[in-house]
């Protein structure tokens, strides 16, 4: 049975809107990931290449666009009364500013200042102990491969959403969508499992 769903927000809940090209021209380096870039630097280069990483995140904040139904699925998760969070290798500051931008609310939020970003399985364990929900009740939805790696690896089912046509071939998630709102179909389709796990119908 799903109890709560873990969400990314770039890609995921928001259209991305940072542009990583512009990020490593400024840094002045092929950075690959920044975040893991700015890890395995000195601390001088890692405060300078986090200042600007949150510079352009905070735009793309400000800036930010659900994705199309973000708000239905939502709607339906609050519903059906699972729990939901964000888990995002973004600052805490913009997720903050995204959630205030377009009125939402998540009890539970995971950035790069909280754990060990994607794809490492420590976020996911954190958000498991705060929500008080088992990993391999919980379901992890994004947009990228880190999202299902650290799903995977912290053994939550996962979601990857393929915009735009995007496909994963070095990881495989257990289900893949194209539209969030097809998440609704996901849940739907564990809550139908719970009768056959105990048995069939009671009488």
């Amino acid at each position: 049975m799903i109890q709560g769903i873990i969400f990314d927000m770039d890609g995921t809940l928001t259209k991305p809107k940072a542009d990583f090209a512009a990020i490593e021209r400024e840094i002045g380096a092929r950075t690959g990931f920044i975040i893991d870039y700015a890890e395995r630097s000195n601390p001088e280069e890692r405060k300078r290449a986090l200042d600007i990483l949150e510079r352009y995140e905070a735009q793309a904040a400000q800036e930010s666009e659900l994705n199309e139904g973000v708000e239905e699925i939502l709607e339906f998760i609050s519903k059906k009364q699972l729990k939901k969070a964000i888990l995002t290798r973004n600052s805490r500051k913009s997720v903050e500013t995204v959630l205030r931008k377009h009125s939402l609310y998540f009890e539970f939020i995971v950035s790069r200042d909280d754990a060990r970003p994607k794809p490492a399985p420590d976020p996911i364990f954190l958000l498991s102990k705060k929500m008080n929900i088992r990993t391999d009740h919980l379901l992890m939805v994004g947009d990228y491969k880190h999202d299902i790696l650290c799903g995977k690896s912290a053994g939550t089912k996962t979601v990857l959403l393929c915009y735009n046509g995007y496909k994963e071939t070095e990881v495989i998630p257990d289900f893949e969508i194209s539209n969030i709102k097809e998440i609704i179909g996901i849940i739907e389709h564990f809550e139908k499992m719970v009768p056959e796990l105990h048995g069939g119908n009671n009488v």
